[in-house]
């Protein structure tokens, strides 16, 4: 409640500009409502959908579609298009008005009707024609913008996807020349048959590599058998009968058999070194010789054969034991089997390795050729969907797409609107009201001043002694209210003040008090002028002494001579008693005396401190009027003399800077301060404001 008593006083005190600014304002409102000219609003709404064109054509379907939902909400993105510089410069140029954009698009309103998914579009004019004629033009200008953005972002799609296409083609001519590469180096015609045939090749070779093992297996027996039963080797019994097949080597063996009975025999009556058995020796190395060079002739491999042999004669041996007749060409038969399956188990194992080796690329073949023909299948879907994009595009470049239809085209209006009459006053009266009040708040903030009792007990911290009603009703000279008019209210608060002024300061006795202010113009004079007559009345005898050496003001007051004052006491070229005129009965006045060039100086004398002396021991009690403390040093001065300072506050002149500045000089020169004395304001009104009077 408090706050708001202090927002009412500051109106309070603010009222005359507050007033000034409303009733210009208020008047400025009610002068255009009359000279303004009528004014007219054409109206239309447009509704913003989703375009049936491309959905019944199945062409540019994701075209010229809204990006928000349109579901009632406000369609902020289309009212800022339509409410944009570019298409109200467009809509100006179409209809050659002069007109500049920003006042066009002051008068242009635009509104989402809620719930709905229509904008309506108003604008005011004052030819009803032309307001008609704008509304129209700016919706057909708008829906061209709308087709020619679309057919821009489809233009913009289809330049894309040409610079694309070739690109996507040599991609997939790319992909499909490595998967002819890879086939061709590789020898793959189909990967799935040749792993079937693969697998079932192995199958027969492995049943084959079994069944030629195991014959193998029984002409080594066989083999075996033989040679255990002969005690020959293989390649003997092979070339044997071998060399029983040819006659020219039969005929030789024959010989050298021959050669070597007749050696025997003549072994058995001649020594070895008889010339018969040394020929016959010789004959046996030739025909062996010859028998060596008939089997290598006949036989092709029996030469290694024979040497791998312990020794030839083991062929005639074998011939003379009858096995060439059956046993040893079986024999022969049997080992050439063996070693046909031995080169027969070779080759398999050869092809087997070479098939597993081909099976075992087979999935890594696979992968690979599946990873190709991705790679093609994703590039070949990928340039038909851009190809297929690209004559769609095509098509819908030349289509009439728009999210915009007119719904209600702009009449032209027959009736001005009246609304802007009201308007105009509700503004005036509104803004003035408003600015008003911020005039007052504005003015209120940047005046320092103090503007309540409460201000400035904050700012002091002093004892407040009473309050001092106004009561100068605009005289220059101020009134001695409490001579003249002894029974007003006025007289009744000086009384209260010189009682407080001795009753908060009983401690000790009050005789002598100088009274002072922050600033000019706040009473002080009058205040001790006042206080001195309501203290004569009590009975008691007073001096007013006029300390103010610089601007005397008691002279005025008391409309008393000043050609004899304190000046010329203190400088001892008067008497006191020659100086000093009674103006009522107890009360006597001592004015200033003629003005010095260093007041400061004088009061700060031996003479003025004599002075305060003396006086104080001839009167009951001793005002001294002093210059404001921000003025000159004169009330510290004469302070240190007296009992103590009452401070005169008036609200409304003094700030809050000068009374904070007061008290800080009060308190260094450490001055005794009796209390503050508040002019110019009534008790009750110390919160809710004041009445000043000019003093």
């Amino acid at each position: 409640m408090e706050e708001h008593l202090q927002y009412w006083a500051i109106l309070k005190r603010r009222w005359l500009p507050a007033s000034i600014v409303f009733g210009l304002l208020l008047t400025l409102a009610i002068v255009k409502t009359v000279i303004e000219t009528p004014v007219y609003q054409a109206t239309s709404q447009l509704v913003l959908k989703k375009n049936s064109t491309s959905s019944l054509t199945g062409v540019g379907n994701q075209l010229g579609q809204l990006e928000s939902s349109v579901s009632g909400r406000p369609m902020g993105t289309e009212v800022a298009v339509l409410r944009s510089l570019p298409i109200a410069e467009r809509t100006i140029n179409a209809l050659h008005l002069n007109i500049n954009p920003f006042a066009f698009l002051n008068e242009l309103k635009v509104k989402n009707l809620e719930n709905t998914d229509i904008l309506e579009l108003s604008y005011v004019d004052t030819d009803p024609r032309k307001a008609a004629s704008i509304v129209n033009t700016l919706m057909k200008v708008y829906i061209e913008n709308d087709i020619n953005a679309n057919r821009a972002q489809t233009r913009s799609a289809r330049d894309f996807i040409a610079q694309q296409l070739p690109l996507r083609k040599a991609a997939l001519q790319e992909a499909e020349q490595r998967l002819q590469v890879f086939k061709q180096q590789n020898r793959v015609l189909d990967l799935k048959a040749e792993a079937a045939s693969s697998i079932a090749i192995l199958t027969d070779l492995d049943r084959q590599m079994a069944a030629t093992r195991s014959d193998l297996a029984s002409q080594t027996a066989r083999m075996e058998s033989i040679k255990q039963l002969f005690g020959v080797s293989s390649q003997e019994a092979v070339v044997a009968g071998f060399v029983g097949e040819s006659p020219s080597t039969t005929l030789v063996l024959g010989q050298l058999q021959d050669a070597q009975q007749k050696l025997e025999l003549m072994r058995l009556r001649l020594t070895d070194t008889h010339p018969t058995v040394i020929n016959l020796k010789e004959q046996e190395v030739v025909l062996k010789k010859e028998l060596k060079r008939r089997i290598e002739q006949s036989f092709i491999g029996s030469a290694g054969r024979l040497n791998q042999s312990k020794n030839p004669e083991n062929i005639v041996q074998l011939r003379g034991q009858g096995l060439q007749q059956g046993i040893l060409g079986n024999y022969a038969s049997v080992e050439a089997e063996r070693l046909s399956l031995q080169v027969r188990l070779k080759a398999l194992s050869q092809v087997i390795v070479s098939y597993r080796q081909r099976a075992n690329t087979l999935p890594q073949l696979e992968l690979q050729q599946r990873q190709l023909e991705r790679e093609i299948s994703a590039t070949d879907t990928s340039y038909q969907n851009l190809l297929a994009r690209y004559q769609e595009l095509q098509v819908a470049e030349n289509l009439q797409v728009s999210n915009a239809l007119v719904v209600t085209p702009a009449l032209i209006p027959g009736v001005p609107i009246k609304s802007r009459q009201y308007i105009n006053l509700l503004q005036g009266l509104i803004g003035g009201l408003v600015l008003g009040a911020a005039t007052a708040f504005v003015l209120e903030k940047f005046d320092k001043t103090v503007k309540t009792t409460q201000s400035a007990k904050d700012l002091l911290g002093y004892t407040l002694l009473g309050y001092i009603p106004p009561f100068n009703n605009g005289n220059l000279i101020p009134e001695l209210i409490v001579k003249d008019k002894p029974n007003s209210p006025v007289s009744e608060a000086f009384r209260m003040l010189q009682t407080n002024l001795r009753v908060f300061n009983s401690e000790q006795p009050i005789k002598v008090t100088v009274v002072s202010s922050a600033v000019p113009k706040e009473g002080k004079s009058t205040i001790a002028a006042n206080l001195a007559v309501s203290m004569s009345q009590l009975g008691r005898k007073v001096l007013l002494v006029d300390a103010d050496l610089r601007n005397p003001s008691q002279y005025k007051i008391w409309k008393i001579s000043n050609e004899v004052g304190l000046s010329h006491v203190l400088r001892n070229q008067s008497d006191l008693e020659e100086a000093v005129t009674e103006v009522v009965p107890n009360l006597e006045v001592l004015t200033a005396g003629e003005l010095n060039n260093n007041p400061a100086a004088l009061l700060d004398s031996s003479q003025m401190a004599v002075f305060v002396g003396q006086v104080a021991q001839k009167y009951d009690f001793v005002i001294i009027d002093t210059p404001p403390l921000t003025v000159a040093a004169d009330a510290t001065i004469l302070g240190k003399l007296a009992n103590g300072i009452l401070f005169v506050v008036r609200p409304g002149v003094a700030d809050t800077d000068n009374i904070s500045l007061s008290k800080e000089l009060l308190a260094k020169a450490h001055q005794n301060v009796l209390g503050i004395a508040i002019n110019g304001i009534k008790a009750n009104q110390q919160y809710s404001g004041y009445a000043m009077s000019k003093v």
